[in-house]
């Protein structure tokens, strides 16, 4: 039957699962330039924003006109008044903040409260943003990886398993016609934005064609087959289940190769985050720490009811730290930032070889969480 259609002159080809299901991180691209648009590219297939929640915002948020070059990259927690000057002092092309400085909707940019000044102060000197926020959180890699690091660990993985939708394809459509009807039937679906694949056999004078499409594009295949639907047999049609990347997702959990005291525990978190002092909740009860789950930033939904004997988070609710403890769980808080700081480290060697040192990369001095305990 591919003879059939290779004589129609009319390409088929044949997709195997890794090009239905290929993440952005796959391709490993050159940075043949350095140019916004290259470097913004490399970053999302680095960590694709689709890893990111529904609700966030990230991506690049701030684009100067072209041509715009990107030789020195700022990384930084928080883009605040002070880091930003100290961006431009290091004369910063680009700056990369974890969390992003546009979140809500904006309807005007005036100098009447300090992230419109920040913005408005980018956009004068021709500094891009960009921020990846919950897209590194659920990275396997990212940030929450780097968070439990801090503990020697036998197993690992994800609190929040990451679901994502195929890359390409989200229907597959299978159209059972007579041999006579495929060419033609064919080459109306290759005329829209799809894939036909290899057609099967199914009985000597009938043949299964299947597209692999979009729910978008449904209104095109009723016009290709429209004017053929008597002499079609049967048209199934399937949903592409989402696809779950192993290693990412939200959270980490894990089990500890040796218990720990609680103490013990707290002094290696403190050391990890290059904290002096950081917040306390014991649970009652026994206070050796064998298993451990952690949450950058604000950890309250993402940890409840996970069955270890530490949290370690940035912030919780009075309420939620008063579950986890009675539910048997004692809780370690940082302060929000300061569970995501540290991550800019390893993030500056990652993009280090991601950008093969064709750009400089600065981390921030002046970023630092606004609590402190005194």
């Amino acid at each position: 039957m591919l003879n059939l259609f290779r004589q129609s002159g009319i390409k088929v080809s044949r997709l195997s699962a890794q090009a239905l299901f290929h993440t952005e991180r796959d391709v490993v691209a050159e940075l043949e330039d350095m140019k916004l648009q290259s470097v913004v590219g490399l970053l999302h297939q680095y960590a694709s924003p689709k890893l990111a929640g529904n609700w966030d915002n990230v991506g690049l948020l701030v684009e100067p006109t072209d041509p715009h070059e990107v030789k020195r990259l700022f990384l930084t927690n928080d883009l605040t008044p002070p880091v930003l000057d100290e961006a431009i002092g290091e004369k910063a092309d680009m700056i990369l903040s974890y969390h992003p400085p546009l979140f809500s909707a904006v309807k005007r940019l005036t100098q009447a409260n300090w992230k419109d000044r920040v913005i408005t102060k980018c956009i004068e000197n021709r500094i891009a943003v960009f921020s990846p926020h919950t897209s590194y959180d659920a990275l396997d890699g990212g940030v929450n990886d780097w968070l439990i690091s801090a503990f020697d660990l036998q197993d690992k993985s994800p609190i929040e398993l990451t679901e994502m939708p195929n890359k390409k394809f989200s229907k597959k459509r299978i159209f059972t016609v007579p041999n006579d009807l495929a060419p033609k039937l064919v080459q109306g679906l290759s005329s829209i934005k799809g894939t036909v694949t290899t057609s099967i056999a199914v009985e000597p004078d009938l043949v299964q064609i299947s597209f692999l499409g979009n729910q978008e594009n449904a209104s095109d295949v009723m016009a290709v087959i429209g004017d053929h639907l008597k002499a079609i047999k049967s048209v199934e049609s399937y949903d592409l289940q989402k696809v779950v990347w192993p290693g990412y997702g939200m959270g980490r959990k894990g089990t500890l190769k040796e218990p720990l005291s609680l103490e013990d525990a707290v002094s290696i978190v403190k050391k990890h985050t290059n904290l002096k002092h950081v917040r306390l909740a014991i649970s009652p009860g026994e206070s050796v720490v064998k298993s451990v789950a952690v949450c950058a930033g604000s950890g309250g939904s993402v940890l409840r009811n996970v069955p270890v004997s530490l949290y370690v988070t940035g912030e919780m609710s009075h309420h939620e730290v008063l579950h986890a403890v009675h539910s048997g769980t004692s809780v370690i808080l940082c302060d929000h930032s300061n569970t995501e700081r540290g991550y800019l480290n390893v993030l500056k060697q990652e993009l280090n070889r991601l950008f093969k040192e064709k750009i400089d990369i600065v981390i921030s001095s002046k970023d630092q969480d606004p609590l402190e305990i005194v």
